[in-house]
């Protein structure tokens, strides 16, 4: 594995002026800042990380958290209650990605790993069982809960001059992902992980997302440009939702 790095940017991201990203329908789009919502995004990683995957061994305390957490920026979806519903955490480049340390295995052979200021790396995207099937329509279609993280990150990597983001998905996710409008690449060979799921590593490119769904998916990209919806409905709830829920690494 190589590793790319740019040297004419700065090393410096944007400070969030306020928590709050944007609001959608009847959920907030915010940074996880305090020490509240700091503890409720561990305990929601714990329930989907440890207990349910079982990707990471339980904690006492019932919270998820690890080395990364401490230079990384956190993104999540809250509902009208104010319970964290969804969240993901964002990996700058100045930092050790996952990729680098606990998946170096996904890469191919002699891949050129980006460390440049356009890139991140994308971690612990989850969504609580509860919300998984849960929709909201408004004038430009409707929704699941994780298309607003990823409209989330796609308003932060707006802000940073960020264009690409690596991920870790189960093949599956990787290929639902491409089929919704998000135009993935592969950056090796699918692996079969000790938990039976066939994992991938790829790599989004926000500009090819932007050429792709401006013919393809107007609509969609419109959404995404777009801060708040104008017309926000009621939840719904979808069964068999072929939502793209499921957890990243």
């Amino acid at each position: 594995m190589k590793i790319s790095r740019a040297r004419l940017l700065p090393s410096s991201w944007q400070k969030p002026q306020s928590s709050i990203l944007f609001s959608e329908s009847n959920f907030k789009v915010k940074y996880i800042k305090s020490e509240k919502d700091k503890v409720m995004s561990y305990q929601l990683r714990h329930r989907i990380f440890c207990n349910e995957l079982k990707w990471v061994p339980r904690r006492e305390d019932s919270q998820e958290v690890d080395s990364y957490d401490k230079d990384a920026t956190s993104i999540g979806v809250y509902n009208e209650a104010g319970n964290l519903v969804s969240m993901v955490r964002i990996i700058v480049s100045d930092n050790t990605f996952m990729l680098e340390k606990e998946f170096p295995f996904l890469l191919e052979d002699g891949y050129n790993l980006r460390k440049e200021r356009d890139t991140v790396e994308l971690s612990r995207l989850c969504v609580a069982p509860e919300a998984r099937n849960a929709t909201f329509a408004d004038n430009f279609g409707l929704h699941v809960i994780s298309m607003l993280l990823y409209k989330g990150v796609y308003h932060w990597c707006l802000a940073n001059t960020v264009r690409y983001i690596y991920m870790v998905v189960e093949q599956r996710v990787y290929r639902l992902l491409c089929a919704k409008g998000f135009p993935c690449k592969l950056v090796g060979a699918p692996v079969v992980m000790p938990d039976g799921v066939e994992a991938v590593a790829a790599i989004l490119d926000w500009r090819e997302f932007e050429m792709v769904n401006i013919v393809r998916r107007p609509k969609l990209l419109e959404w995404f440009s777009r801060y708040q919806s104008s017309r926000p409905t009621k939840l719904r709830q979808q069964r068999g939702s072929d939502s793209l829920h499921q957890a990243f690494s």
